[in-house]
C-alpha cells in the first residue's frame, strides 16, 4: 500500500488514461477474482425508417463490393433477399417487428471483482467490480500494450481465512496470549 502513492499522478478520475488503468486506486483489495462478461445491447424500439435505412446501407455495401469483385453466390442471394425485404417493409411496415442487437458479435470483457476495507479503521468491508482494459489495441497495424494495475493489501490478501472471517481473524490477532485446549482457544489481552 505504501507504493500506491507513486501512482497518484496517473490517477485521473473522470479523465482516465487510454492505455493505463488504476483499477482500484485507494481501495487495495483483500480478495479478488476475475470473470468475463458478454456485453451486448438490444434495442427494441426501432422505427421502420431506421430499418429501411439499415437495409439500404447493407444493400449499398454489397453493391459497392460488386464493383470491385464478383459477388459469391451466397452474397448475390443475400442481396436479392435484402431487396425483397426492403420492398416488403416499405409496403407494409406494420407487419413486422424490429430490433437491433450486437449480441452475436460476442463482445467479451474482463472484469475484476474485489473486496476492500471501506474505512480507515478497517472495520467496514465493501466490494466493487471494474472493467479491465483489453491487454492490447491495434491502431494502424501497430500494437499498443494496455496495462491494468490492481492494488492489493499484502497482509490481508494472503490470510488463509474465508473472506467473511477476516474481521474476526483481525480482532483475535490483537490478543497476544492464546491458550489452546481441545477445540477451544482462550484469548487474553491486558486492558489499558
Amino acid at each position: 500500500m505504501q507504493h500506491m502513492e507513486q501512482y497518484r499522478p496517473y490517477f485521473r478520475p473522470g479523465k482516465p488514461l487510454k492505455n493505463l488503468k488504476l483499477v482500484n486506486f485507494e481501495r487495495p483489495a483483500i480478495s479478488l477474482s476475475f470473470y468475463m462478461k458478454h456485453k451486448y445491447k438490444l434495442e427494441r424500439n426501432v422505427s421502420p425508417e431506421q430499418v429501411i435505412h439499415h437495409l439500404k446501407e447493407y444493400r449499398d455495401e454489397l453493391l459497392n463490393r460488386s464493383l470491385v469483385e464478383q459477388l459469391s453466390p451466397a452474397q448475390t442471394q443475400d442481396l436479392q433477399r435484402n431487396d425483397e425485404l426492403l420492398r416488403a417493409i416499405r409496403k407494409t411496415p406494420d407487419d413486422y417487428q424490429y430490433c437491433f442487437s450486437n449480441y452475436h458479435h460476442y463482445y467479451r470483457y474482463w472484469y475484476c471483482i474485489f473486496r476492500y476495507f471501506a474505512d480507515a479503521t478497517l472495520t467496514q468491508l465493501d466490494s466493487d467490480n471494474e472493467h479491465l482494459l483489453k491487454h492490447t489495441e491495434r491502431i494502424k497495424n501497430q500494437v499498443h500494450e494496455r496495462i491494468n494495475i490492481i492494488f492489493i493489501d499484502p497482509y490481508y490478501i494472503t490470510r488463509p481465512v474465508p473472506q467473511d472471517n477476516k474481521f474476526i481473524d483481525r480482532e483475535l490477532a490483537t490478543y497476544p496470549t492464546q491458550i489452546r485446549q481441545g477445540i477451544t482457544t482462550l484469548y487474553i489481552r491486558k486492558t489499558t
